[in-house]
């Protein structure tokens, strides 16, 4: 036998090691990260469910209303509450009604002066014109 002979060491690579503590702390960072997309995801479709659930009730909630508004004034309704005395009817005052003159027509030289404040005032051949001046 040989009489020096050396024992054999378990020599450790630290840039192997380094290396792979790396990439496993790599690999656990994504995987929270993803567990943490997936909560947010699961958290906002809760949200939007909830918020259809409310506009279906809402517009449920308008449907019953516009119905009950188109019976409240519907013409049997209407002649129900005046025969009980809930409403009544008054007659138009004759002060009361706008009348809608008849149209102005046209002067002898065919143009229709509506924007004229002055009614002397015509514009014609030796007539100066008004000029806005800014």
């Amino acid at each position: 036998m040989k009489g020096n002979r050396r024992r054999a060491t378990n020599a450790i690579e630290v840039d192997f090691l380094a290396r792979l503590i790396m990439l496993v702390c790599f690999l656990g960072l994504a995987g929270l990260f993803f567990v943490y997309l997936k909560n947010q995801q699961h958290a906002v479709g809760n949200q939007s469910r909830n918020l259809e659930a409310e506009i279906r009730e809402t517009e449920a909630k308008t449907a019953a209303l516009q119905a009950r508004i188109t019976a409240m004034t519907s013409r049997g309704a209407l002649q129900r509450r005046l025969d009980e005395g809930y409403i009544r009817l008054e007659a138009i005052r004759d002060t009361a009604i706008a009348r809608v003159t008849p149209p102005a027509t046209a002067e002898a030289d065919g143009v229709l002066r509506t924007a004229s404040r002055d009614s002397d005032t015509r514009f014609g051949p030796g007539v100066p014109q008004r000029v806005l001046k800014r």
